[in-house]
């Protein structure tokens, strides 16, 4: 082979070479700016003031629709604010005026959720990973999420958890919960909606069921479930559990008025 076609045949497989590297280098950019959209913070819906900061000691900053949040921040709202938030491919937490959460998605941290205080929509994606599980955690309680619907509210005398579809653990930071159900009537009542009870024998058989639960006791437990169109208020460790309340109810209707545009991009 002459020296012309060996250095011809050499620039060939260089530039080749280049071209490999271009190609793997672009996909790893392509990687990570998969990977980066499936991580952002973003509002995607906002009105008043709106305050975001990287942690409690740093001065919070003004945020509107569009702005993309550090992966770790803690997002509030003031009396005249409100907001709706895109976690990624978790899903969306909607946040009521006079409200605070901290985010933290980083890795040491993924799927973290702190309720400081107020009112938070939770919408979460179902997850298929079975090792895999996402936390919202409440001064009372730490909240075990696999695709759901829910409402925490942490205001003046009220602590609560109310449901609108899907299933959550709740587990006790300190002890055990006390639990107790709600009244009798209330219950009774809750069932009939439920088409669990005849309507035809509803004297009779909330006497029944009367009978039946005044013979129940307290339960202790450090862990329950909470399933759609129920809830649950605190007390410290005393929890009471019982169908959603007409206040409560109205909230999630309203919360979810407000961000409907994306709640329903949820799949859960």
């Amino acid at each position: 082979m002459s020296p012309g076609v060996f250095i011809s045949v050499n620039c060939l497989r260089i530039n080749h070479i280049f071209k490999l590297i271009g190609a793997i280098c672009l996909i790893g950019l392509m990687l990570d700016s998969t990977c980066f959209a499936a991580d952002q913070i973003e509002i995607v819906k906002a009105q008043g003031i709106v305050t975001v900061s990287p942690s409690a000691s740093v001065k919070p900053k003004k945020v509107t629709t569009k702005s993309i949040l550090p992966s770790a921040n803690i997002l509030s709202t003031s009396e005249n604010g409100r907001a709706v938030v895109r976690i990624g491919n978790t899903g969306y937490i909607v946040l009521e005026k006079n409200s605070q959460i901290e985010i933290n998605t980083t890795d040491s941290h993924a799927g973290l959720f702190r309720h400081l205080s107020g009112l938070a929509y939770y919408a979460v994606n179902s997850i298929k990973d079975k090792d895999h599980t996402l936390e919202v955690k409440t001064k009372t309680s730490t909240i075990g999420i696999r695709g759901t619907r829910f409402l925490v509210t942490d205001v003046a005398e009220r602590s609560e958890i109310g449901m609108r579809k899907g299933t959550i653990s709740v587990t006790s930071l300190k002890g055990e919960f006390e639990i107790h159900k709600q009244s009798e009537q209330e219950e009774f009542e809750a069932m009939k909606k439920e088409g669990e009870a005849a309507v035809t024998k509803e004297k009779t058989e909330f006497e029944a069921y009367k009978h039946d639960i005044e013979h129940e006791f307290v339960e202790y437990k450090h862990e329950l479930s909470l399933e759609a169109n129920r809830m649950l208020s605190f007390d410290g460790n005393r929890v009471t559990n019982r169908p959603l309340n007409k206040e409560t109810e109205e909230k999630l209707e309203d919360m979810e008025s407000y961000a409907g545009k994306w709640l329903v991009k949820v799949q859960d």
